[in-house]
């Protein structure tokens, strides 16, 4: 079994820009990954104004990152974590390969979204459904976009649209709100939105880009047809996080609490950083601060 001074499980920007610095500072780290470097990074349309680029597509800023990482020489460990635990002051983790020890980890897997399954859901991604209204809508600028979704982020990022777009939509399933009223109240008193309960999506219109969308009032089966230019289904993430096999670590949504200061979570040695957070707003650069924000703390717990 091999020993580290650190394990990073995920190589997003909080995991890359960790693994970086943990290497820089003399420790002895790998950060895991068995998908591709970079995270949702690789689904980003584009990223606009991250330091050092005006405009790059998504792809393109993870090969930057990876590119980082390997300049750095951090080992990589493509392998999928299947179990972490700890015994005594050792963290274990398992992977269908084999099994790995260290004295601190920082957990960095982030989340998935909770798709509507929809035909061409998939297929237009990218071409105008998108799952952050904060991250891609610029590309929607004066244009007809769709909200869907009940609880505060939908009703955050739809009010961020209003400013934006032409007209927003807001669709939800029920007549009542998960979110806040004030933000129901605050988006009801835009002239270029509108709110339509209790209505669902049915299916998502255009061939090589979105051109509309059929939603259907749950109480009454009436279906209407929307013209517009962009969908965004906010109707939740899925955290990565049942790996975790250590009482406490994770809330009941799967979220990891942490330290706001040091990122630790409620067991000692053990930090978490980037989207697995439990917070609103999910950016590269929230991320990357998570990171450094964690390995000032992994640096100060180990050389006790």
């Amino acid at each position: 079994m091999r020993t580290f001074d650190t394990l990073i499980i995920g190589a997003g920007p909080c995991g890359i820009r960790s693994a970086i610095i943990l290497k820089e500072a003399g420790l002895n780290v790998a950060i895991f990954e068995y998908s591709t470097p970079g995270g949702k990074i690789n689904i980003a349309p584009r990223v606009d104004n991250y330091p050092g680029f005006t405009k790059i597509p998504g792809p393109d800023l993870a090969v930057e990152f990876f590119n980082w990482l390997n300049k750095a020489e951090v080992e990589m460990i493509p392998e999928e974590v299947t179990s972490l635990t700890k015994e005594g002051k050792m963290f274990k983790i398992q992977t269908p390969e084999g099994e790995y020890e260290a004295k601190t980890v920082l957990i960095a897997t982030g989340t998935k979204e909770r798709e509507l399954g929809l035909p061409n859901e998939k297929e237009l991604f990218g071409h105008g459904v998108s799952y952050c209204a904060v991250c891609d809508g610029h590309f929607f600028k004066g244009q007809d976009v769709l909200i869907i979704g009940g609880g505060n982020t939908a009703l955050k990022e739809a009010i961020y649209m209003a400013d934006l777009a032409h007209h927003v939509y807001l669709i939800h399933r029920r007549n009542e709100f998960r979110g806040n009223k004030y933000l129901v109240d605050e988006l009801n008193a835009l002239d270029n939105t509108t709110i339509l309960t209790p209505y669902v999506p049915v299916s998502i219109l255009g061939d090589d880009k979105v051109t509309g969308a059929v939603i259907k009032n749950v109480e009454t089966g009436e279906e209407k047809t929307l013209e517009l230019q962009g969908i965004f289904p906010l109707v939740g993430q899925i955290p990565n996080s049942k790996f975790i096999k250590i009482d406490g670590v994770t809330n009941e949504w799967g979220t990891i609490p942490v330290d706001p200061k040091t990122k630790q979570t409620s067991v000692e040695g053990l930090y978490a950083g980037g989207d697995i957070l439990p917070r609103d707003i999910r950016q590269i650069y929230l991320s990357e601060v998570d990171g450094k924000a964690a390995c000032k703390a992994i640096i100060e717990y180990l050389k006790k």
